[in-house]
């Protein structure tokens, strides 16, 4: 396990600030020990009252179904947007288990699929990186991929300091080393060297580093940073999902190597990236993280497909008022 660095070291946390996040710590390590069948529950309880409760998410979940499967009825929309967010909290409670618990069980019992597609890219030693998307087993899925083969990950730091640094001393132990998106160059560098590293790619982050390409037929704005870093290092490009299979089985699939990739042309590329994104949420689409504005940002001209969120559309109403208020002087 590599050393760890100052700024996570828990002493810098000491502040009564952080004893909230100490608390909820504190629970996160409970859930750990947990039989899978209690985890399991809990996780269901939470996702049933965060659907009921939560309506922004539920509403961006069934927006997002609505347009990717068009063909669903109404109550069919419904059903895979509530089982959707049930499977992302069962993921949250489970995440515990990997930082901390005993996930031997649950490797010895480990599905692999496309182990072959793996090999070959090893055999071609030019480094791999490996996309990956949002599903909802989230860092539960690290040991059980480090069971397969070493890797090293691209991260976003959390907003809050020791819970970034909680889940960045617990990575520590399956993951080989972290890149944020300021530390890209010394990412090229490491795969160049022969190293894995795991980047999620699936999410919507502006217009700046992205290009339209569509997702299950909607334009989304999708990343051109994977072609990049494929263009400058070399490296082989598979796509890793995995999934909750049920009864304590997971499962971890390998796509098949992409070839002739990248291409010039930045849209085939990020089209073919979406491609692999959709077989892969067509195994489980309930796992799949459709929660997510994955459709936040819009071609010029189109407008938006979700409604403001809840802190936008206040300040909105504020500025309304406070206009109706000086027309009224």
């Amino acid at each position: 396990m590599r050393p760890i660095h100052p700024k996570y070291y828990y002493r810098n946390f000491i502040h009564p600030k952080y004893w909230p996040t100490w608390i909820s710590i504190g629970i996160l390590r409970v859930l750990a020990w947990l039989p899978d069948s209690v985890l399991q529950a809990i996780g269901r309880a939470l996702g049933w009252l965060s659907y009921l409760v939560g309506a922004e998410r539920r509403h961006i979940a069934e927006t997002n179904i609505r347009l990717c499967f068009p063909e669903l009825s109404e109550k069919e929309r419904k059903k895979l947007a509530r089982e959707s967010i049930i499977a992302t909290m069962k993921g949250y409670v489970e995440s515990p288990k990997g930082w901390w618990g005993n996930m031997k069980p649950y490797i010895d019992r480990l599905e692999v699929h496309g182990q072959e597609h793996l090999d070959e890219a090893r055999r071609r030693g030019k480094g791999i990186l490996m996309l990956g998307g949002h599903f909802s087993i989230l860092d539960f899925a690290g040991p059980l991929a480090n069971a397969v083969f070493e890797f090293n990950h691209m991260y976003r730091p959390q907003d809050n300091a020791l819970f970034d640094a909680m889940i960045e001393r617990n990575r520590r132990k399956f993951s080989g080393a972290a890149f944020d998106k300021r530390q890209l160059r010394e990412m090229i560098n490491y795969i160049k060297k022969g190293n894995i590293v795991w980047y999620g790619c699936d999410q919507d982050f502006g217009r700046r580093y992205s290009v339209f390409a569509p997702f299950f037929g909607i334009d989304a704005a999708t990343l051109t940073t994977p072609a990049w870093i494929a263009r400058e290092t070399g490296a082989s490009v598979i796509f890793l999902s995995q999934f909750r299979e049920g009864n304590g089985v997971y499962s971890i699939h390998f796509s098949e190597i992409f070839e002739n990739y990248p291409e010039e042309d930045e849209v085939a590329n990020a089209t073919r990236l979406n491609q692999e994104i959709e077989k892969a949420v067509m195994r489980h689409p309930e796992q799949y993280l459709w929660v997510h504005r994955r459709f936040k940002t819009r071609p010029k001209g189109e407008p938006s497909l979700y409604p403001p969120k809840k802190k936008k559309l206040k300040k909105q109403k504020q500025k309304a008022k406070a206009r109706n208020t000086q027309d009224g002087a």
